[in-house]
């Protein structure tokens, strides 16, 4: 089995029917064509390392011989986790990480996610604490993120919550990094970066 996950951003989750959403339609399409397993996975990133350690046994379980973990946003940084948690836990298994305008340096930057929050697919209102905050930094230190794994980044230069700059000089050097002009934080530009990344990735 070949499955390719998809992950919410922050504040999201993956709704039943996704028929209106284009990114998360491009990437069941391109999995699709490409013989991959779809497997799109809710994340509540008040229980990420919970949710690492479910999608790590659920992949141990099964037969799978090649792994992609995709996701927008919050969802994109936890796609990088996910193929460094699993890359340490078994070194031979293929898996790439393919992110949308994703979040990083969450160490440097989870303060910024304290306080009340909704999140606008399962209207559940919540506050987001230190703790919480905490426990990403935790995950994230868990991992080197800078190893050298295939890590594709897409971003729009309009997004409008983390600066194409700022992603640039983190990623530029550790990742396929391509920009696209215009769009937002929603990434409009799906279908262009799987294009890319499926003339990029290794046969």
């Amino acid at each position: 089995m070949k499955p390719l996950f998809y992950f919410n951003g922050f504040n999201s989750a993956i709704p039943e029917d996704w028929s209106d959403n284009e990114k998360i339609v491009a990437v069941e399409s391109y999995a699709a064509s490409r013989g991959l397993r779809f497997m799109p996975y809710s994340v509540n990133y008040r229980r990420a390392r919970e949710h690492a350690e479910e999608i790590l046994q659920r992949l141990a379980d099964e037969n799978v011989d090649h792994v992609v973990f995709s996701g927008s946003s919050m969802g994109g940084w936890f796609a990088r986790i996910m193929q460094l948690l699993l890359a340490r836990e078994r070194p031979s298994l293929p898996a790439e990480a393919l992110a949308f305008n994703p979040a990083f340096d969450l160490g440097l930057h989870s303060h910024m996610l304290l306080g009340p929050q909704f999140n606008f697919v399962t209207l559940e209102a919540y506050e987001w604490t230190e703790r919480d905050s905490a426990k990403l930094r935790q995950l994230e230190d868990s991992v080197d993120y800078d190893a050298a794994l295939p890590f594709f980044v897409y971003v729009d230069k309009g997004d409008e919550v983390i600066g194409w700059e700022y992603s640039a000089a983190r990623h530029g050097a550790i990742a396929r990094f391509v920009a696209f002009e215009g769009g937002s934080h929603s990434f409009e530009h799906s279908r262009e970066a799987l294009r890319d990344f499926d003339s990029s990735r290794a046969p």
